[in-house]
């Protein structure tokens, strides 16, 4: 599937195979001078908004595009004019502006109005069907030089749905297929199933034997035909999901998509069917599931906290993502290692240093009881050595008695723990860009640790210093990162800056000796790393 580029160079909601972008008249606003009421403005609006989204698209998806187009402006109109929820008179202010919508695109001649009328009447909800499609009816009956593609708008027909499942349960999606003689077409919504089975993505897809064709070439999918209700609910439950998050991490097409994907089902004639309720594991059950990984071969020569970790792991499976502990993902492993499991536990380097053996081991057992394919099996594990660095960074050196400390479920980042300590603010995001996987996972973490280090250690005013460091360490020397633990270079680069400005020494707030037993390390370690990190970065000293 490809992507079109839009009127700004940008990619357009389209992914239809071998589809090209054809010429376009220039918009025109067709505006009536006679007309003054308050719908003229937003009429306006709505129909240079269409033109724009029809310039973009290939001529042979007019209908889908005029027909999202509107229901995306239908949808932002009743959030901003008459919000749900609202007493009575809210439905008479949206009765209305149909109304005196209908009367303005009536009394209009020009094509691109009778477009926007044609689009609107199939379209709007029950508040203003009846008048826009009177205005319509009328207008219809003299208006000339209409594009013949504009009688096909919201007239398709749902034929068949199948839902396309990835072996490692990253996601799925769900394909409609809609019967067109000109040009058949599918509307395709991933569910990912990593942020909690929220619909992620809506787009326009090839027809479906195209579609099944590109999955089952790629391999690696479960392909399987169920009712459009069984798919419709499916869908609703994700969209439930998605409208959960103040602010979901969705596309571009979703945006311009959702609308019309959600006209379309509640237009099916037959009742969404619910999907099953998904079974939570129980405590009991989980424990189970632990003892069951510790007495098969793939736990042996493990260390003593592999229980501990396993139940990690089964937690954040099951209480975080959608598909239950046995699935074996790299997308999960570098959700736990690189993001969850930093912000949910305090542990010191020992600890975090037996977490990618137990996860690899995992991974193993877990492919085994599920009949992975070895090469998915494989890749998940090959990504715990990508992702490991990012949880050496975020080792601390004993925080306080014990090998681990949970953070409270509420808290969503490590550095809250830092700064409940320091005072610090929220350290700067490292730019990623250009960078390879394993470096940006190193960076993402390295240089806020070394911002949080310095600004604790030595004062908030050397915290940026440390992180510019940090940044070029891992961009321009990535290869000296392995002459040393990965947790020994934020404690050199606050050793390098405490010497540079003169903050150690006779008559100064710290000695070596000080300085080293706060950064929890020992004066040789930290002068050799530093002596590395100075002499390759070129440090002034």
């Amino acid at each position: 599937m490809t992507k079109s580029r839009d009127r700004d160079g940008r990619g357009s909601h389209l992914r239809l195979v071998g589809s090209t972008p054809g010429p376009n008249p220039p918009p025109t606003a067709g505006v009536d001078d006679a007309d003054t009421t308050p719908s003229v403005a937003v009429l306006d609006t709505l129909q240079e908004t269409l033109l724009l989204d029809l310039a973009a698209a290939p001529p042979a998806l007019h209908p889908v595009i005029a027909e999202a187009s509107v229901a995306r402006s239908a949808a932002l109109l009743a959030d901003q004019l008459w919000p749900a929820g609202r007493p009575d008179e809210i439905g008479e202010v949206e009765r209305f502006f149909w109304a005196d919508a209908a009367r303005v695109l009536g009394e209009r001649r020009d094509v691109d109005s009778f477009v926007l009328l044609t689009s609107l009447a199939r379209t709007v909800g029950p508040a203003g069907r009846l008048p826009l499609q009177r205005a319509h009816l009328s207008r219809g009956r003299t208006q000339y030089d209409v594009p013949e593609w504009v009688s096909r708008i919201a007239g398709f027909r749902l034929t068949s749905a199948i839902v396309s499942e990835d072996v490692t349960g990253d996601g799925l999606s769900v394909v409609l297929d809609y019967d067109d003689e000109h040009h058949p077409h599918t509307l395709v919504v991933f569910v990912d199933n990593n942020l909690g089975a929220i619909a992620k993505d809506v787009f326009v897809g090839p027809p479906v034997d195209r579609v099944v064709e590109a999955y089952q070439r790629g391999g690696r999918v479960t392909v399987r035909t169920v009712r459009p209700a069984t798919a419709a609910g499916i869908i609703l439950q994700a969209l439930g999901y998605t409208h959960d998050h103040d602010e979901p991490p969705v596309t571009e097409d979703f945006e311009f998509f959702s609308g019309l994907l959600v006209n379309r089902l509640t237009q099916l004639p037959e009742r969404p069917v619910r999907p099953p309720i998904r079974p939570l594991l129980s405590p009991r059950q989980r424990e189970q599931l632990v003892e069951e990984f510790l007495a098969s071969p793939y736990a042996e020569d493990l260390p003593d906290d592999t229980g501990d970790i396993a139940h990690l792991w089964i937690d954040h499976a099951v209480d975080r993502t959608v598909g239950g502990p046995l699935r074996v993902s790299a997308v999960l492993v570098e959700l736990f290692l690189a993001n969850w499991l930093p912000r949910k536990v305090l542990a010191n380097s020992t600890y975090f240093g037996h977490v990618p053996p137990v996860v690899k081991a995992w991974l193993r057992f877990a492919g085994d009881r599920t009949q992975l394919d070895l090469d998915a099996i494989e890749e998940a594990v090959d990504a715990v050595d990508v992702w490991t660095p990012a949880l050496e960074a975020a080792a601390l050196d004993d925080p306080i008695a014990g090998e681990r400390v949970f953070l409270d479920e509420t808290s969503t980042d490590l550095d809250e723990a830092y700064r409940s300590l320091s005072g610090l603010g929220t350290p700067p995001r490292p730019d990623l860009e250009g960078l390879d996987k394993t470096q940006a996972a190193t960076l993402s973490v390295l240089a806020p640790h070394a911002w949080l280090l310095a600004g604790e250690t030595l004062g908030i005013p050397y915290a940026p210093d440390a992180f510019a460091i940090a940044e070029r360490l891992v961009r321009e020397a990535p290869d000296l990162l392995t002459k040393a633990r990965l947790s020994t270079w934020p404690r050199a680069i606050v050793w390098h800056l405490a010497h540079h400005h003169r903050l150690v020494g006779p008559g100064e707030p710290m000695t070596p000796h000080t300085l080293a037993a706060d950064l929890a390390s020992s004066p040789p370690t930290l002068r050799k790393t530093t002596k590395l990190l100075t002499d390759t970065l070129v440090l002034p000293r």
